[in-house]
């Protein structure tokens, strides 16, 4: 999916952006956002994106809920290291992670959907629902693939 929101510029490079969006005949600075507020301009973002997927006849994508590891991490936190390198060892057995810094707007926005309090926080979803999580500690790599094959093995139950 295309992104919308994003702390870096597509043009330039720039780190320094700057969101603006007209909202009822006003515009508002969506950095002074609150924790809601963002969440909202999330739901919008997927609804957009699903519906310009609709449009081109790709419903199917859409229904099919993917599982993925989204990891949620913040520079100060003495923990994330480690949950950066077991995102890092996941990816490289071709496991679908996402890595989230919830200081970034982006970050917050998905945080926020999954009650995110405290870094690192690892959470298995299926779509946008949550199958499994661990928050403020980092999983051993084994833990997360008996996770993971126990979502495969009810899915070939339910095919059969």
């Amino acid at each position: 999916m295309d992104e919308i929101v994003s702390n870096t510029c597509p043009h330039c490079g720039s780190k320094h952006v700057e969101y603006i969006t007209r909202v009822t005949g006003f515009f508002s600075k969506v950095g002074s956002w609150n924790r809601g507020k963002i969440a909202e301009l999330r739901d919008r973002r997927q609804a957009i994106a699903y519906n310009r997927r609709s449009l081109l006849g790709m419903v199917a994508e859409v229904e099919r809920a993917e599982t993925r590891v989204k990891v949620f991490v913040k520079d100060s936190c003495p923990r994330c290291p480690a949950a950066k390198k077991l995102a890092a060892e996941l990816e490289a057995k071709g496991v679908r992670v996402e890595l989230y810094d919830v200081e970034s707007l982006e970050g917050m926005a998905e945080a926020s959907m999954y009650s995110v309090l405290a870094t690192p926080s690892i959470i298995v979803t299926e779509g946008d629902t949550e199958v499994a999580s661990w928050r403020g500690v980092v999983p051993s790599e084994r833990e997360i693939a008996e996770t993971l094959e126990l979502k495969e093995m009810k899915a070939v139950a339910a095919v059969a």
